[in-house]
């Protein structure tokens, strides 16, 4: 199996990754849009993975420019969401730099709460 692409309601579709290293999964997912891209990229690999999650977005100074053909984007907002806090009192820090480009994360599932 490659990707498999769902349903989430009536007016969201995506693609679920398992996390089982048997099920043929690549270990880059990218989606473009109009001004960049989304990556996930399996960051370990096994059984229970880890994941980076990358925002791109596409400037001329980005490496991955080719003129004429690559639609240029600026980050204009940001939020940060927490338990506890609302989103209005994040320090969002260097999200407001026009000449920001790329956010990656880290994300670790709790695979055990599932064993």
């Amino acid at each position: 199996m490659r990707l498999r692409i769902k349903a989430f309601g009536e007016s969201a579709e995506g693609i679920e990754l398992s996390g089982n290293p048997k099920s043929g999964e690549p270990p880059h997912v990218r989606i473009s849009f109009p001004g960049g891209d989304v990556e996930v990229v399996r960051a370990t690999d096994g059984a229970n993975p880890d994941y980076w999650v990358h925002v791109r977005i596409n400037r001329p100074e980005a490496g991955m420019d080719v003129p004429g053909e690559t639609m240029h984007a600026q980050l204009v907002d940001a939020r940060l969401d927490q338990h506890g806090k609302h989103s209005a009192e994040s320090n969002l820090g260097d999200f407001k730099s026009p000449s920001l480009y790329h956010v990656a994360l880290r994300v670790k599932p709790t695979w055990e709460e599932f064993a």
